[in-house]
């Protein structure tokens, strides 16, 4: 059995972005990243904007060509699916074959929820899968108002397929918990020619849902390593277990400015988690230490969302208009911030003020 100093399990932005950093830190182990996809580790965005809306190939998500894991010395395996690890000998069980690491990074991400006869969107097949199914049919329902269910809606429907966005009675975007932006984006989906009712009608065909996803973790099922909502893991993304560490959308981590465990969906977030986990293994300094921040585009706007929705909400501005920024205050303290046609300079002002409040705390 060979051992390596590195295995990563998981083929997503943030194990990409680990390796990048562990070898930028002149990290020169052996390393195995295992990914279950049968590509080389892409960025998700364009899944549900460019590449649903036929505007670019695969190969354009990718983080990096493929030939660059054979220039930087990493073994990827894609295709390749790890059933269990065993902490105690410090091996991983790869479809039946023993696999030994030194360190271990688990990358897994999530999953979609799903039900009987409805598509799901989380790989690049995946997203080719919809918009065939959806151009041949030339219709389409849709079930979920988060970010995958109306990403989805605004990019089929910008290419002329009729889509019907069933929300369960709920507003869009309910989980930014601001009546304004929901409002704001019922009228633009109407405007749009976007059908919204309640529950998507019988026999609707075909279906794509966007009703959240869930951490994989089902292959550490009594591994020993703690679970709870996904891989618990500190502000330095190491997990329970000695040399085993967790980041992206699996890890429940320790967020020092919030002071509270979160898990984060969102590419930011598997971005700046993979470059972070990348110098700590490599032996370098790194932790989570950020204002977390994500991004949407509907129908060409761009929305983005820096520190956390709860609270007393405030609008100022206008999203009609295209300048909008809703603030977020629980006891008086700016807690986060919702935005469009904002500067660069005006989005850095608001993350220290919110870095700076949450941590007068």
């Amino acid at each position: 059995m060979e051992r390596r100093d590195l295995v990563v399990v998981g083929g997503g932005l943030s194990s990409a972005k680990a390796l990048e950093a562990y070898r930028e830190a002149d990290a020169a182990g052996s390393v195995l990243p295992l990914s279950a996809d049968r590509y080389p580790p892409y960025h998700r965005p364009p899944l549900s904007k460019r590449l649903l809306r036929g505007e670019q190939e695969p190969e354009a998500a990718f983080v990096q060509p493929e030939a660059w894991y054979a220039e930087q010395q990493i073994e990827l395996r894609i295709g390749t699916h790890v059933r269990s690890v065993d902490l105690g000998r410090r091996v991983l069980d790869v479809s039946g074959e023993e696999v030994g690491f030194e360190q271990l990074l688990i990358a897994t991400g999530a999953h979609p929820r799903t039900f009987d006869g409805a598509l799901t969107l989380r790989t690049i097949d995946d997203s080719l899968a919809i918009r065939e199914h959806a151009h041949a049919a030339g219709r389409v329902t849709v079930v979920g108002t988060g970010f995958i269910g109306l990403e989805v809606t605004a990019s089929l429907r910008s290419t002329g397929v009729d889509v019907t966005l069933a929300t369960s009675g709920r507003p869009l975007f309910e989980s930014f918990r601001s009546t304004d932006f929901s409002a704001y984006l019922d009228g633009l989906y109407r405007a749009q020619g976007v059908e919204l009712v309640d529950e998507a009608p019988a026999g609707s065909d075909p279906l794509v849902a966007g009703i959240g996803v869930v951490p994989t973790t089902d292959w550490l099922s009594g591994s020993g390593i703690e679970l709870d909502d996904g891989v618990v893991v500190d502000e330095r993304f190491r997990t329970s277990a000695d040399g085993v560490y967790a980041v992206g959308d699996v890890a429940r981590f320790h967020d020092p400015v919030f002071g509270h465990a979160r898990r984060i969906e969102h590419w930011s977030n598997a971005n700046y988690q993979g470059t972070e986990v990348g110098k700590i293994l490599a032996g370098a300094e790194g932790r989570y230490d950020t204002v977390s921040s994500f991004f949407t585009e509907l129908f060409g706007k761009s929305f983005r969302v820096f520190g956390e929705l709860r609270g007393e909400t405030e609008l100022e501005g206008s999203f009609e208009a295209g300048r909008g920024i809703v603030r977020y205050r629980e006891g008086g303290k700016l807690v986060g911030v919702l935005t469009t046609g904002l500067e660069d300079d005006e989005v850095d002002e608001l993350k220290t003020a919110i870095r700076d409040a949450v941590l007068a705390r």
